[in-house]
């Protein structure tokens, strides 16, 4: 995955701010490469929490299973994502999502029930959703047993429905 802005990566540093606030032990893996990842290196030295941000670069897929389940939450804080296939990868490993309410994503993570779902480009929401499941185990444990059962239901043929059922709303908007 590429550290790209519409993936919001600022949004979730600054999120971090307000975490480590709550959760002094919460740390954040960013994984992939990208044009943006110099200017969330320098936002995270201005916002002095570079040194709880860890940067791994490219994750080959068949690595991506082993960050998955390390992490406690996985978070897309995009603001235009199709469908988030990145979200399921996660949650076919019982991690909790924190994501954003938009594009395809609701179709997915349902809020409260797999994951968490927050405003885009809201860094203060993202930061409660993320504390609430940090500081909560069983209910992270339990969303993430919910969010694999969901999963469980997905084919690459129901994806790919779901995918063209987007466009096409996309289409006759």
């Amino acid at each position: 995955s590429a550290i790209r802005e519409k993936k919001a990566p600022d949004v979730l540093v600054r999120a971090m701010q307000k975490i480590v606030k709550e959760v002094p032990d919460a740390y954040l893996v960013m994984a992939g490469k990208g044009r943006m990842e110099s200017k969330i290196r320098q936002l995270a030295r201005e916002l002095a929490i570079n040194d709880l941000i860890t940067f791994p670069g490219f994750v080959r897929e068949s690595e991506k299973p082993l960050y998955f389940k390390a992490a406690d939450v996985f978070v897309l804080p995009s603001y235009d994502e199709i469908f988030g296939i990145v979200n399921l990868e996660a949650m076919a490993c019982e991690t909790p999502v924190v994501a954003t309410r938009v594009g395809g994503i609701p179709e997915i993570v349902k809020d409260g029930e797999n994951g968490l779902l927050v405003p885009p480009k809201d860094p203060d929401a993202l930061a409660d959703a993320i504390i609430y499941l940090l500081e909560n185990e069983d209910v992270r444990k339990k969303m993430g047993k919910n969010a694999r059962e969901k999963v469980e239901n997905y084919s690459w043929e129901r994806i790919a429905e779901m995918t063209e059922e987007v466009y096409k709303s996309l289409i006759e908007q």
